[in-house]
């Protein structure tokens, strides 16, 4: 006992010794990594020494307890069109929040709080107000790549409204989102942040204040569906949008003054509540409605701003909560990220087959989680078997049947239930160290789908405690000449299942509401007017930059807290010494995972912790030291809610 004490003494002497100098004079909070807070004159780099919360770890490294990296977010606030006296910054204030802690959405459902994310962000926010220059040059830009057209369904519904302040008149301009996205990013930096590209940015447009206003939309035409072919941006009015971001910049901008669309419904200005329950569906009308005789009374102008600053381009794009925990889908040391396909042939007329692109998926898995080496496979079970077609009946409310599903209390939990119970029937052996996700795949009709028509998947959980499990997707001819295939739907569906929330539901950190797009938040639909596969719009299919900023963040995190935790059981073996070249290793890791998080390379910091992590994996491997193991499931413990992702505007 006196030589292990030694040995474990002697170790965290050596290892303080390394670690002192990367620590300030500062002491820390409990379980905190800082770093410098921004300067709210400058908005650069440089410690704020009237705030005792200033740089005080770039260490990552604390074997003995969860760390919290907590980042400064600078935020943006661009106005551009906006006469000064319509909005007040007081009132956008008002409503901004000033931190963010994510948390993993799903188990909090089901009254069970998740694994801390280790992640805890500040904002500080810059009002700028444009010049009449660059209002010049914005306009300008917009009309010259605008092409006209007539007005879209929707802006002919607002004219046919009875309470409408004014008609949209011909002609109509369409103007390319992503293009608008571009000519911010090159042309507003100087107005921003230092460093613009470590803040983000929303810019709020009002054309509508200008004498050379034109009515306007805009576009995204360049991403038509893999499988289909069928451009959405191009064929859907409903597809035309009032706000853009995430393509090519850390930006999203809000044009009240284009429209108005149908993605927020706000075209409608005869009828607040919408479905009928008694509550107002909130949303903001086009700029023009802000009036005495219009639909929202102008005062409110600066805080309905701020709600889609606060509950859309913070809450759902910047600084989002995962649905699932990202970290439960990491594979072990060696291992693979598999998307395991089993796809099933209900329709005798077609094959699944011809509606799937697998490369188009593995290479969309891959950009988004380069660190990671991907598996996308598939077997197809042609035609369906018996079980499988079964419980896919009673799932869709064909076969009225009592089975597994009835210890949930409804079918939807039939597909989950059943698969679980016969999982090794329908999926081979990988390899141990692998994370293998199971994905379940309908080709199938719209008489078979049932009640479930228009359902194009969802990924599920365990029916337990919000942990993530099978993924179920459907596709059918019905579905085809809407435009769908298997492969976006895969993509979107299996995001989800890695962690990933849409950008048109989340949570609100300062009052702990989960929300989606319905009733008070309403207007969070908005959010899906943005770059990225996880949106309703079918517009984008890859993962954009604000998918790829919070999951890297989430892992880095993660990683850094895996190592740690594991870190300590290394530390109290008595053969710690023994690997005492790859703790040291794994420490330097760590190390420069935390300086790449602090300077916004959030990909190479996760690159790093994955490192530091698999080291300390390989050091507890030479100890004999086993990782914990993931819960195992349990009896049902709530009545959660569960529905699935379903096509939005069919008939446009």
């Amino acid at each position: 006992m006196k030589k292990r004490a030694v040995l474990i003494f002697s170790t965290m002497i050596i290892l303080a010794l390394l670690v002192a100098p990367m620590l300030t004079a500062a002491a820390p909070e409990a379980g905190s990594i800082f770093i410098p807070l921004v300067n709210n004159n400058t908005g650069g780099n440089a410690p704020d020494p009237a705030d005792p919360n200033q740089s005080i770890s770039v260490a990552g490294f604390s074997p003995f307890r969860q760390i919290t990296l907590q980042q400064v977010i600078p935020i943006n606030l661009v106005f551009i069109g906006y006469d000064p006296a319509s909005v007040k910054e007081s009132d956008l204030l008002k409503t901004l929040p000033k931190s963010y802690k994510p948390v993993v959405r799903y188990p909090l459902f089901y009254g069970v709080e998740a694994r801390d994310l280790g992640l805890n962000f500040i904002f500080r926010y810059k009002f700028v107000k444009t010049d009449q220059d660059f209002q010049d040059q914005f306009f300008s830009y917009v009309k010259s790549i605008g092409q006209t057209g007539d007005p879209t369904v929707f802006q002919q519904a607002y004219n046919d409204m009875a309470k409408n302040v004014r008609d949209v008149t011909n002609p109509v301009l369409y103007i390319d989102a992503p293009s608008v996205e571009g000519w911010l990013k090159t042309q507003a930096g100087p107005l921003l942040f230092p460093n613009p590209e470590k803040s983000y940015t929303v810019y709020f447009i009002n054309w509508y204040s200008r004498p050379d206003f034109q009515f306007h939309i805009y576009t995204k035409t360049d991403e038509p569906d893999p499988d289909t072919g069928y451009n959405f941006g191009e064929i859907r009015d409903s597809r035309k949008l009032i706000a853009w971001g995430g393509s090519s910049s850390r930006s999203w901008y809000y044009d009240l003054s284009a429209g108005p669309e149908a993605w927020t419904n706000n075209y409608d200005v005869d009828n607040p509540d919408l479905d009928g329950n008694g509550v107002e569906d909130y949303r903001m009308p086009p700029i023009w409605e802000y009036d005495s005789q219009g639909y929202r009374d102008p005062t409110k102008l600066g805080s309905d701003l701020g709600l889609a600053t606060r509950y859309v381009a913070i809450n759902l794009l910047f600084t989002t909560s995962p649905l699932y925990d990202p970290m439960y889908t990491a594979p072990k040391l060696n291992g693979d990220k598999v998307a395991h396909i089993e796809m099933f042939e209900d329709d005798p007329a077609s094959n699944g087959l011809d509606w799937i692109d697998l490369d188009f998926v593995h290479d969309k898995y891959t950009a988004f989680q380069p660190y990671y080496n991907w598996q996308v496979n598939l077997e197809d079970n042609k035609p369906i078997d018996t079980g499988s077609q079964r419980a896919f009946r009673i799932f869709a409310g064909v076969l009225g049947e009592n089975d597994c599903w009835n210890a949930y209390g409804t079918p939807f939990a039939e597909l989950f239930c059943y698969y679980d119970a016969n999982l090794s029937k329908y999926v081979p052996a990988y390899d141990p160290n692998d994370y293998v996700g199971h994905l379940f795949a309908f080709n199938t009709t719209a008489d078979n789908l049932g009640n479930q028509f228009g359902l194009l998947g969802f990924a599920d959980d365990n029916w337990v405690d919000g942990t993530q499990s099978y993924v179920f997707e459907f596709d059918s001819e019905g579905y085809r000449t809407l435009g769908y295939g298997f492969s976006t739907t895969t993509v979107h569906e299996f995001g989800h299942h890695i962690g990933m929330s849409h950008p048109h539901d989340g949570y609100d950190a300062e009052t702990g509401v989960d929300y989606g797009a319905a009733d008070e938040t309403y207007f969070a639909w908005s959010g899906d007017e943005s770059n990225t596969i996880m949106h309703y719009m079918d517009l984008s299919t890859d993962f954009g930059q604000f998918d790829q900023d919070n999951m890297y963040r989430y892992q880095t995190a993660g990683y850094l807290n895996w190592s740690n935790e594991l870190f300590h059981q290394i530390l109290t073996n008595p053969g710690a010494m023994k690997v005492f070249p790859l703790l040291f290793k794994a420490m330097m890791f760590s190390k420069e995972s935390v300086k790449d998080f602090y300077k916004w390379n959030y990909l190479d910091a996760t690159k790093y912790a994955l490192k530091a992590y698999e080291t300390t994996v390989e050091a507890a491997d030479q100890l004999g030291i086993t990782l914990p193991a993931k819960p195992a499931s349990v009896l049902p413990i709530g009545n959660v809610l569960h529905q699935g992702d379903p096509i939005r505007f069919p008939d446009n």
